[in-house]
């Protein structure tokens, strides 16, 4: 296995190998060249981009495979992000600027530079909420939104503001030739070039349950990656008149008490 990332583990860091397991509490970074890929045994899976950090957090229930918590604090870089068989209540994805919670979700997040986070939607429905308590949510595929220096969540003000965020923080958008299988996942669309940005398709909001436990790593090598620029310019709620699409897309009811199903 090529070198690329590293591992801290009760104040130690280690190279991570292929086939290396990964614990709760374990501390994740790569660099420029380094690609890691996490499968969890209640088959939850974590794409971790060049330079990126992140750090896990899981307890698995008794006698069980599906996890009770499933903490993901992602610092830094560019993540995939596909939820397993562990219920959506027990999954909790946090940025320097963000939360998501998620429902039978995949998607890809990037942790720009000066902390501004930014969640591109690939399936399912995702709700990302800013440090000053503003909350969107969206099932839309290739949908992207990002915070804002004020907290807020938003999305990209024009066609080029997204193709710009594409292609600055999301490289599995790009390609995904450094990934295997389990975690390739259908971005037709997504790439900004074909495709006008995320308001095209229509939500149908699905369950789908979240988890963790300890993994399995396989790590590859992916092409260094240029320098990233900051996400852009989003728009935030209010800085408009609210449309048709911004209430289909903004529902507060996606994350109820509901069963886990």
């Amino acid at each position: 296995m090529k070198q690329g990332a590293d591992v801290t583990r009760g104040g130690k860091t280690l190279p991570l190998r292929n086939g290396m397991e990964v614990l709760s509490g374990d501390s994740i970074v790569t660099d420029a060249n380094g690609v890691v890929q996490l499968v969890f045994v209640d088959d939850t899976k974590i794409a971790v981009g060049p330079n990126a950090r992140m750090v896990l957090d899981v307890k698995m229930l008794r006698g069980n495979r599906k996890a009770k918590s499933f903490a993901v604090e992602a610092l830094g870089g560019s993540f995939r992000f596909i939820s397993g068989k562990s219920r959506k209540r027990a999954y909790s994805i946090k940025t320097p600027t963000a939360t998501m919670a998620v429902r039978g979700t995949v998607f890809d997040m990037w942790i720009a530079p000066g902390n501004q986070s930014a969640m591109l939607v690939l399936h399912g429905t995702v709700q990302m909420c800013g440090l000053g308590g503003s909350c969107r949510s969206t099932g839309r595929i290739c949908s992207l939104y990002a915070t804002s220096q004020r907290g807020a969540v938003g999305r990209p003000v024009d066609q080029a503001m997204y193709d710009k965020a594409v292609v600055s923080g999301f490289p599995f958008i790009q390609s995904q030739k450094d990934l295997k299988p389990p975690l390739q996942v259908d971005v037709e669309g997504c790439s900004g070039e074909s495709q006008p940005a995320p308001r095209a398709k229509s939500d149908a909001p699905e369950p789908r349950r979240s988890a963790p436990p300890q993994r399995q790593v396989k790590a590859a090598v992916a092409a260094p990656p240029e320098q990233p620029d900051p996400v852009g310019q989003f728009d935030r709620p209010g800085d408009r008149p609210e449309t048709a699409d911004d209430r289909r897309d903004t529902g507060g009811g996606v994350f109820g008490s509901g069963g886990d199903g």
